[in-house]
């Protein structure tokens, strides 16, 4: 029994954002694992097999439907076929930082900051190179 050509997939690690149609929720971040012309294996939190979804990678909007779902990935057909280069190309979506930024860090150096811990002196240099393409005040070289 001869299968059907399947689309040459590329194995990738790219971020997308997914928004599921008819829900209001927020946008999703999620992580592409392969792709072809017709679809991609999407790991992340998944919905309901037969959901409409768009995927968002930079300019690129690429409406699909979840085929397949699995414990930590699933799988999307996209409703026309993409240009797999141009979508592994275009910028990913904006993060958030791993790690939450609080305004207390930003500001420890204040003396109304009781709480915050003394910063140790650092040892100053004893050469006057320049550092990283720049000269130091005061250097010859």
């Amino acid at each position: 029994m001869d299968l059907p050509d399947r689309p040459k997939r590329s194995n990738v690690f790219m971020d997308a954002n997914l928004e599921a149609e008819g829900q209001t929720s927020d946008i999703e971040l999620v992580r592409i694992r392969d792709i072809s012309a017709g679809g991609a294996k999407v790991q992340g939190v998944a919905p309901d097999v037969g959901t409409r979804i768009i995927l968002t990678r930079g300019r690129f909007t690429i409406p699909a439907r979840v085929v397949w779902v699995g414990p930590t990935q699933f799988g999307v057909e996209f409703d026309k076929p993409i240009n797999v280069d141009d979508v592994m190309k275009a910028a990913g979506p904006a993060k958030a930082p791993d790690k939450p930024v609080y305004a207390s860090a930003l500001t420890s150096d204040y003396p109304s900051q009781g709480r915050a811990a003394p910063r140790p002196s650092s040892p100053k240099p004893t050469d006057r190179r320049p550092l990283f393409g720049l000269r130091v005040a005061g250097s010859n070289r």
